[in-house]
Formats: structure tokens, sequence, C-alpha cells
């Protein structure tokens, strides 16, 4: 599996960076980002509180998702392969694949 990184920015673009790719878009453009938004707050642990707003969601691979909530106490670190967000995550990056142009 090859290293990619995609951040999520609550100011409204998403990146996707792999080798040779770094590729940004409006958020608003793409329809597989909040699928996955919701399905990785759905996993947060019991003790996040304030709210879903965030200032950026990194995912790492698939192994560490990174969530940075405006307010200190809604951000959080998961650690893992979960196979609910493996599939979405996927979605996400074949659906930026395709919007990236071709030289």
């Amino acid at each position: 599996m090859e290293d990619l990184t995609i951040h999520v920015f609550g100011y409204g673009e998403t990146q996707i960076v792999k080798k040779d790719v770094n590729f940004k878009t409006a958020t608003s453009e793409l329809t597989k980002v909040q699928p996955l938004l919701d399905a990785l707050w759905a996993e947060k642990p019991e003790d996040v509180t304030g709210g879903d707003d965030f200032r950026s969601v990194t995912f790492f691979n698939y192994d560490l998702k990174q969530w940075l909530g405006k307010k200190d106490e809604a951000s959080f670190r998961i650690k893992g392969k979960e196979d609910t967000l493996v599939a979405l995550i996927d979605e996400l990056i074949a659906e930026m694949t395709a919007l990236i142009p071709q030289e």
C-alpha cells in the first residue's frame, strides 16, 4: 500500500497527498467526504465533547485518523484500521482521483 494522506479542512477544501500527487479541491464538490466524516465522528472516544465542528480532519493511510476540533475537547485521534472507515476512505480516494487533471 502506498503512503497517502487526506486532509479535510474546516474552511472548505479537501486535499489528497500521495506519491506524485498533491491535489486539493473544494469539499462541496465531493459527495464522499460527509459520509466519511460522519462515520469517523461516530467512532470518537466517549469522553470527546464540544460538538463536531472541526479545523481539520486528517487520514494518514488507513491507520491513523485525527480530528482537530474547533474546541480542544472535540479533538481526538484513532489508531487502527476500522473496517467501516476503510471502504469510505477508498470511495473518497476514488472520487478525488477521478478529479485530478491528467497531464
